[in-house]
C-alpha cells in the first residue's frame, strides 16, 4: 500500500504542477492579451494620426493647387492685356507713320486724327514716332537703291556662274550626251 500511496502523492504532485502551469500560462496569455490589445489600439492612433496628416497634407496641397491656378489665370490675363497693348501701340504707331509719310508726299487726309493717335500712344506708354526729315527719306532711298544693286549684282554674277557651268558642261560631255 505504500506503493500505491506513493504513486497516488507523484499524481497529486503532478496535478498540483499541471495546475500551477496552467495558471502561469493564464496569466501569460492575459499579459499577451492586454499587449495585443495596446499595440492594437497603438496601431489605432497611428492610423487615426496618419490619416490626419494625409488629409491636411492633401488640403494643403489643394490649396497650393488652387493658388496656383489662380496666379496662372491671372498671369494669362496680363500677358493677354500686354499683347493688347502691344498690338494697339503698334497699329497707332504705324498709322502715324503712314500720316506723317502722306503729308510729306502732300497726300495728307484731314479726317485722319493724327494727334489723337499721338495722345494714345502717349498714354500707352509706346515711343515716340518721330516726323520724317527730308533727309532721312533720302537716306533711305539712297540705301534702298544701294541694296537693290547689290541684288542685281548678286543676280548677274549667279547667272554668269551658271553660263560658265553650262559652257563647261557642253565641251566635257557634249559628245557623250548625244
Amino acid at each position: 500500500m505504500c506503493l500505491v500511496l506513493q504513486g497516488l502523492q507523484h499524481l497529486l504532485n503532478l496535478y498540483t504542477e499541471a495546475c500551477e502551469t496552467t495558471k502561469l500560462q493564464e496569466v501569460r496569455i492575459k499579459k499577451l492579451e492586454t499587449t495585443v490589445d495596446d499595440h492594437g489600439t497603438i496601431a489605432e492612433a497611428k492610423t487615426q494620426h496618419y490619416e490626419h496628416k494625409l488629409k491636411k497634407v492633401t488640403q494643403d496641397a489643394e490649396v497650393k493647387l488652387v493658388a496656383a491656378h489662380v496666379e496662372h489665370e491671372q498671369a494669362m490675363i496680363s500677358f493677354q492685356e500686354g499683347i493688347k497693348n502691344f498690338v494697339v501701340v503698334s497699329l497707332l504707331q504705324a498709322r502715324i507713320r503712314m500720316a506723317y509719310e502722306a503729308k510729306e508726299t502732300s497726300l495728307e487726309c484731314p479726317a485722319w486724327p493724327v494727334d489723337s493717335w499721338v495722345a494714345n500712344l502717349k498714354e500707352l506708354g509706346g515711343n515716340h514716332v518721330p516726323y520724317p526729315s527730308k533727309s532721312r527719306a533720302g537716306e533711305s532711298s539712297k540705301a534702298a537703291e544701294v541694296v537693290v544693286e547689290a541684288e542685281e549684282k548678286k543676280d548677274a554674277d549667279a547667272d554668269a556662274a551658271q553660263d560658265a557651268g553650262a559652257e563647261g558642261l557642253k565641251k566635257d560631255g557634249g559628245d557623250a550626251a548625244v
